[in-house]
């Protein structure tokens, strides 16, 4: 009698593992230290899509920071990175080079704050073949929990994705201490898949420090020193962003990027945005020099003198609000942007000693404008 072959065991895709036969793997042994030749590394061939976005301001495999102070956007300009990395356009203009799909753990937006970013910027199609974002996780980003990781890693795998988006940063450490910090990194990258092709760039979104009242304005590289907590997280960062509000009117939606750190790359240029839900437009009329000097006379919109001049032309005596609300009905630019407008043309603008306003028409100089 022929003894009855074993049961065949079901087949599991390598393309496509399922969630449980990744949670219950076995673990391997740990290497501790891979000792490389010299010709590993000359003769190392980076994948196809191994740099996703810029001059290597976001790689696979490696830490990117998105910081910038409250309220002024972050979340939202992730979310724009991962639409953009769907359909292949520019991010704050910088190149998106392939195409990938974003995983969004996140704890902070629930359905009706997403549905008024994501509805505004989907394209045609929609992007559910592209992003994936957690609701708010019952119990937090628990990186320090084995369980929380197993997952992470399961859904990694089963996903693919090319941008990991960790939403924010003081969710996932448990302090401000260097070890706190140390610790969190070391338990997200070990979430991460073991093949190099595989694994996700992540992007981290970070507070910056409380602003003094006598705070000097930064800008540069001297923006990596304003993340807050440890300096760990900048120092792990290959890549760090300061997303800024352009002025403290909570009306006036434009934000400055400035990459301040890019280990593999040039850091490029700041930038000025309008900030909408899902997109940000680039703001090609805006004061860059004057916002990085710290000038609040010089910095905000460069608004030409003949638009100002037509707002204001007529104008005899009058008071600077009843002057700023010629120029805001004009809509020449916002309000806290209209009182520096008032002082940037002092050939024009005219303050009498009781604090009334006079326009002087030199209309040869505002025609060549």
């Amino acid at each position: 009698m022929v003894a009855a072959s074993p049961p065949a065991e079901k087949a599991v895709s390598k393309e496509s593992p399922t969630l449980e036969s990744i949670i219950y793997r076995p673990p391997r042994r740990r290497e501790w230290l891979p000792l490389w030749k010299p010709s590993h590394f000359t003769g190392f061939e980076a994948p196809a899509d191994f740099v996703l976005m810029g001059d290597c301001h976001l790689t696979r495999g490696n830490l990117t920071v998105l910081g910038g102070w409250p309220g002024v956007g972050k979340s939202r300009a992730a979310i724009a990175l991962a639409i953009a990395g769907a359909r292949g356009v520019e991010w704050m203009g910088h190149t998106v080079h392939a195409r990938f799909r974003s995983l969004v753990i996140q704890c902070e937006n629930g359905p009706f704050r997403l549905k008024s970013e994501l509805g505004e910027a989907l394209p045609p199609g929609g992007l559910d073949e592209w992003l994936r974002i957690t609701p708010p996780p019952p119990y937090g980003l628990a990186f320090q929990e084995p369980g929380f990781r197993e997952e992470l890693r399961a859904r990694i795998a089963e996903w693919k994705p090319g941008l990991l988006i960790i939403d924010p940063w003081n969710r996932a450490a448990d302090g401000d201490k260097q070890a706190d910090y140390r610790g969190a990194l070391d338990s997200i990258f070990e979430c991460l898949p073991e093949d190099p092709a595989e694994k996700p760039a992540i992007l981290v979104i970070h507070h910056m420090r409380k602003k003094g009242s006598d705070s000097v304005k930064k800008h540069g590289r001297d923006l990596l020193h304003e993340l807050a907590g440890s300096y760990q997280i900048g120092s792990s960062a290959r890549c760090v962003f300061a997303l800024e509000p352009a002025s403290n009117d909570v009306t006036d939606g434009t934000v400055v990027l400035t990459c301040c750190k890019n280990n593999d790359g040039q850091e490029g240029k700041p930038s000025a945005w309008h900030r909408r839900n899902g997109l940000f437009d680039a703001h090609a009329d805006f004061d860059l020099e004057g916002f990085l000097s710290g000038d609040s006379a010089a910095a905000g919109p460069r608004t030409s003198l003949a638009a100002v001049a037509k707002a204001l032309r007529g104008m005899c005596g009058e008071t600077a609000g009843q002057a700023v609300a010629r120029l805001t009905g004009a809509e020449v630019c916002v309000r806290s942007t209209a009182y520096r407008v008032l002082k940037m043309y002092p050939q024009h603008i005219v303050e009498d000693q009781a604090g009334r306003l006079w326009w002087r028409e030199e209309e040869a100089e505002i025609i060549n404008h």
